[in-house]
């Protein structure tokens, strides 16, 4: 038994040090005497977006760009501590501010995490700004169309759209043609379905020729535009309406959940401050004072 508490001991106190190294931050650059870490890459890009950061952190030669950047600026900065600049008044302030500002975001962030509203609070609340906001919802008009384009100005583009248009007026499948000849790559493999749309979405030419078209007259001409040659096929319309909450839902949600958090900051920051003592004719000094004149850095050693 005393061979496999020792055994047992031996494997913890591997598993400790396995786990210490894995933690060891790993060294991407190194320069001048100092090393640039995954873990100073990852603090940089603390900030930036999700989809920003996952793809940054998926190229190494951007990677290595942040990489030479960072080196740069910490070589930087130890030169700038060596010549005296870190002893200023002026950059001692600005060093602490640097500091608190890194610090209270942080905190902020934790006060986030522990205040975050449930699913039911967020639906809850967003439900009751869409019923709040009843005009904020409104949809106006729209009109569902397709198209075929062929691109071009030249007559042999105008020709085959008028081509298209005879066999359309002659039966042919509106869909089938778009996905065989529209050069609209976005919409003609889908039947140059357009979907729905307001008024004003499209270009001039193409709103006019919209506008003449009806269920009774589904077929427009041909119609040149900046892009070439098009045939519109009417759908369908609808008319104004107010938008389903659960075609909104999750960017209401989205919004709601950043309100009711920007709500616990500024209640947490008013509880921060509410016994703060303002010194009013400090202040007013203060502005009424032409800026100082910047302190001499010291020279170059």
């Amino acid at each position: 038994m005393r061979t496999s508490r020792k055994f047992g001991a031996a494997a913890f106190g591997l598993f400790l040090v396995t786990g210490a190294l894995a933690a060891q931050p790993a060294v991407v650059m190194e320069v001048g005497g100092i090393n640039i870490t995954d873990q100073d890459i990852r603090a940089e890009l603390q900030n930036a977006p999700a989809p920003t950061r996952e793809r940054t952190l998926e190229n190494p030669a951007v990677l290595k760009q942040i990489a030479s950047t960072l080196a740069a600026r910490r070589l930087l900065a130890q030169e700038a501590e060596k010549n005296g600049l870190a002893a200023t008044p002026q950059m001692k302030a600005q060093l602490q501010l640097a500091k608190e500002r890194v610090l209270s975001t942080a905190r902020l962030e934790q006060i986030d995490a522990s205040h975050m509203p449930d699913a039911k609070a967020i639906d809850s609340y967003a439900r009751d700004f869409y019923r709040s906001n009843p005009k904020a919802f409104e949809a106006p008009p729209e009109t569902h169309v397709r198209h075929i384009l062929i691109e071009g100005d030249k007559p042999a583009s105008k020709a085959k759209a008028e081509k298209l248009l005879a066999e359309l007026k002659a039966g042919a499948d509106f869909q089938k043609l778009a996905k065989e000849n529209s050069e609209d790559k976005t919409n003609g493999p889908n039947g140059g379905d357009l979907g729905f749309a307001p008024d004003g979405r499209y270009v001039p030419e193409f709103e006019r020729a919209i506008g003449g078209l009806s269920k009774e007259k589904p077929l427009s001409d041909v119609v040149k535009t900046q892009f070439g040659y098009h045939i519109i096929q009417y759908v369908e319309q609808r008319p104004a309406r107010v938008v389903p909450y659960e075609d909104v839902a999750d960017r209401l949600k989205a919004d709601s959940t950043t309100k009711l958090l920007s709500d616990k900051r500024v209640e947490k920051n008013k509880a921060l401050i509410k016994d703060a003592t303002v010194h009013e004719d400090a202040l007013k000094a203060m502005a009424a004072s032409k800026p100082a004149a910047a302190a001499a850095a010291p020279a170059k050693k």
